[in-house]
């Protein structure tokens, strides 16, 4: 008898926590049901009940964390587009443009857009006879996509010539591969950009890999996932199959619901587990990619080289809702085989403002660490504005061909004709000094020393106030490498980018002397 009260004692706690939670549950519901009934009938005007309860819903997810999220019915192909890399349209990134039409701004390659002739620079005036100055860039999108093998009608006016046509695109399966770039370099290394963990990304990368080993002698191999967001987590243990022993633990996710918790292990015959082995990182690597760069740095199968990366430790499962919504909610966190979480915002303790608690351990610290230069002010407007994007359709009008873009190179002449072309428009081009230079006079003009300092304070704004012309020349350093990389983007598309970008890359040459110095 008394095991049985000892029991029952310990039992009954537990079941009234279980009700308590049940009936406040079921309040909650019966209180918000309740509320959408009142505003549906007294509300002084008509509401959309649907758009309020969605809000509503979105309102109460952000309060937990920025990955959670409510996809409606009609965004489910995000979804696909988040798990596979693929959908059904025409394969070309487009821009608004306010009142004209839609910029082509690049195609993919071999896209049924690429295949039918549209080319950057093109502007898509109407789709399927509708108008399109008026509608926004994602109505555009949703516009252009669809069915494979059904045929989507575009009025163009075309970059080159100037002519108006009509082109009939038919829309295909478009999948944009993880791999952005694989190539040699310096002879016997292996680079490989990994830009996703899509469904087939580590395929990608294995058959890319092996291609690279058939033909040439890979003394050592860069796996470069700066930029790399993230995606899916098998994918990343495929990914960690191509270069560690099948059957080694990489990574283990934890969370409050039990049959979430599970260890993954490489399951794949590897590719290479010996060749020395280098996986740049930056500020922008998250999730899957710090699945990676952790495991290789816990088991000690390669070095991490650049920045700590982003700290995304938290893991998502898309749940089905009613109504063919669903819902991506955090499910559990990944631990790296060293058992640490790389997760370093904390979002069930937040500070007084709001903002999630630091972890200050969160992220993958190099074993190198190496940051690149920061841009200044006139660089970063240039590329907001989308000035080097439009100079770059100028270029491209005006030369039938470049040079491969790993050997591409802008002639003073052509520099010059972007200055004179861009220096007209509108930019902030102050620099960093000329604002501190801003701040430091307000300060002055508050506290009354203006009138005492005013001389140096002009002969100051003299010196340092320039013609954009100048400002322009004066940065060409690291300008004129960013407008290569757009212009070889025009020609070579996605992987001339790349190849552009990598020539002169500080943290790409590190990681090539370390995988060198371990050969």
């Amino acid at each position: 008898m008394k095991l049985k009260a000892i029991i029952l004692a310990l039992l009954l706690p537990l079941a009234a926590n279980a009700q308590s939670a049940d009936f406040n549950t079921s309040k909650s519901l019966d209180i918000f049901h309740s509320l959408l009934r009142e505003i549906s009938l007294y509300y002084v005007d008509s509401v959309a009940l649907d758009d309020l309860v969605y809000s509503g819903i979105r309102a109460m997810l952000s309060t937990m964390d920025p990955y959670t999220e409510f996809i409606p019915e009609e965004e489910n192909e995000s979804i696909e587009i988040m798990t596979t890399g693929s959908y059904g349209g025409v394969g070309a990134l487009i821009k608004k443009r306010p009142g004209e039409g839609v910029l082509v701004s690049e195609p993919y390659a071999g896209s049924p857009a690429v295949k039918a002739g549209l080319i950057a620079g093109d502007i898509i005036l109407a789709i399927d006879g509708r108008p399109v100055a008026d509608l926004s860039a994602d109505t555009c999108s949703s516009l252009m996509k669809g069915i494979p093998g059904t045929e989507v009608e575009f009025l163009v006016k075309k970059l080159k010539g100037g002519d108006t046509l009509s082109m009939k695109v038919v829309r295909d399966k478009v999948h944009i591969s993880d791999v952005g770039l694989a190539c040699m370099l310096q002879d016997s290394i292996a680079y490989i950009r990994m830009t996703g963990f899509t469904q087939g990304g580590a395929s990608d990368v294995r058959k890319a890999l092996g291609e690279m080993k058939e033909k040439h002698p890979v003394k050592g191999i860069v796996l470069d996932l700066r930029g790399n967001g993230g995606g899916l987590m098998d994918e990343a243990v495929k990914l960690l199959s191509v270069f560690l022993p099948r059957n080694t633990m990489v990574v283990s996710a934890r969370g409050r619901i039990e049959r979430f918790d599970v260890e993954h292990y490489t399951k794949e015959e590897p590719l290479d587990t010996e060749t020395p082995l280098a996986v740049l990182v930056n500020n922008h690597s998250a999730s899957s990619s710090e699945i990676v760069a952790g495991a290789v740095q816990d088991l000690k199968r390669g070095v991490i080289v650049g920045e700590k990366t982003f700290g995304k430790g938290l893991v998502q499962t898309i749940r089905p809702l009613s109504y063919n919504a669903n819902l991506k909610i955090t499910t559990a966190k990944y631990y790296i085989p060293s058992g640490r979480c790389v997760q370093s915002l904390d979002y069930e303790h937040r500070n007084g403002d709001g903002t999630p608690g630091l972890n200050e351990e969160g992220g993958i610290v190099p074993d190198y660490s190496l940051s690149l230069p920061m841009y200044s002010r006139i660089a970063m407007e240039l590329v907001a504005r989308d000035y080097l994007h439009e100079y770059s359709l100028r270029y491209y009008t005006r030369h039938d061909s470049i040079p491969p873009a790993e050997s591409f190179y802008l002639s003073r002449e052509d520099y010059d004709d972007f200055v004179e072309v861009t220096a007209s428009k509108e930019f902030d081009d102050r620099s960093a000094t000329e604002i501190l230079l801003e701040t430091f006079t307000k300060t002055a003009e508050a506290e009354g020393y203006s009138e005492l300092i005013q001389n140096e304070i002009t002969a100051l704004k003299k010196a340092l106030s320039a013609e954009k012309a100048r400002d322009l020349h004066h940065y060409r350093q690291e300008i004129q490498p960013l407008l290569e990389e757009e212009i070889a983007c025009r020609y070579y598309l996605q992987e001339g980018r790349f190849k552009s970008m990598i020539r002169d890359d500080v943290q790409l040459q590190k990681a090539l002397s370390v995988v060198e110095n371990n050969k």
